[in-house]
């Protein structure tokens, strides 16, 4: 008996030509939009790709580059970074950016303004915060001298504010790896970010929920607590552009490190609206950070800073269990 040869089936080389054609924009689709096959770190090892990812959604490819404070990355504590998402072959996507940078400040930087936001517009938490668009977290008390270390972003407005800590905590811990100054255990992010909460109208009587405080012309109040920090942004109206002054405590171990740590620390504090007390056994910061209104008042016969301070602490101490500082 003879057997009929089996044929291999063969494709047009049309067919051929197509399939190949396919696989080949297949492939740079997902080399153009989405992250495949690129780097699984970012930021010279700080920053994870998928951490990244997590933060920047949508579509895209995930690439970085240096920021604009040129030679800032001294191979430990300090670096300059810009992560960008964009898609190049869908029509109407949007470049997202996440500009992330290793830094140092004075250890109270949370609580004196400047190009940090209002403290009452942050969602604190051990060792940082959180604001609309914006994060930080501290690094370990031994990475830096003279100033606290950090790590902050700045992402857009939209970015889950929990996924960007858990990016930045992940940083702050390569950080003190390559600097040498990692403690035993590594920083661990919150469970959870607290919402800002919404301005309402204050008591006259005991502005910012402290019995017996009063502010002359304050109607509107921000009250922002966490388990280690206590704010509120005080306004003569509703909305920002009537600020008049913002009041905060913090009971942070890792922020009294880095204000301790700080030039300029006296031992009490940096001047006499920012002091350090000891409030039976546990170290207990107040600040007091004045708004345009206040400033524009003070012709006008309202307290000087310095009585409006003692004003605030008094009533400020008796709450979190402190005597007067």
């Amino acid at each position: 008996m003879t057997t009929t040869p089996q044929r291999t089936a063969k494709f047009p080389r049309k067919t051929l030509a197509a399939v190949t054609a396919v696989a080949a924009l297949g492939g740079l689709h997902l080399w153009l939009n989405t992250n495949a096959f690129g780097d699984s770190t970012l930021c010279g090892g700080v920053v994870t790709a998928d951490s990244a990812e997590a933060v920047l959604t949508g579509a895209g490819r995930i690439s970085d580059r240096r920021g604009s404070r040129s030679g800032a990355d001294d191979g430990k504590t300090q670096f300059d970074c810009v992560i960008e998402r964009s898609a190049a072959a869908l029509p109407g996507s949007d470049k997202q950016t996440l500009h992330i940078q290793g830094t140092s400040e004075r250890g109270d930087f949370a609580y004196t303004g400047g190009r940090w936001p209002d403290a009452s517009a942050v969602s604190f938490f051990p060792g940082g915060g959180a604001a609309s668009g914006r994060a930080w977290v501290l690094l370990p008390a031994a990475c830096t001298d003279r100033q606290a270390g950090l790590v902050e972003a700045y992402a857009p407005d939209s970015a889950d504010a929990a996924k960007l800590v858990g990016l930045l905590t992940g940083a702050a811990n390569r950080v003190s790896d390559r600097a040498g100054c990692a403690p035993p255990a590594p920083l661990a992010a919150p469970a959870r970010i607290a919402p800002v909460m919404r301005q309402h109208p204050a008591v006259a009587s005991g502005v910012c929920g402290l019995p017996g405080f009063t502010v002359p012309g304050v109607r509107m109040e921000t009250v922002q607590v966490s388990d280690v920090s206590w704010s509120c942004g005080t306004a003569t109206a509703e909305g920002e552009k009537a600020a008049y002054a913002t009041f905060s405590v913090t009971q942070d171990p890792a922020v009294i490190e880095g204000i301790r740590k700080s030039q300029g620390f006296t031992g009490h504090g940096f001047d006499a609206t920012h002091i350090l007390s000891d409030c039976a056994g546990k170290a207990t910061y107040f600040a007091m950070k004045p708004a345009p209104r206040y400033t524009e008042s003070l012709g006008t016969g309202a307290p000087a800073p310095s009585d409006l301070f003692n004003a605030f602490t008094k009533e400020a101490g008796a709450k979190f269990g402190c005597p007067t500082p």
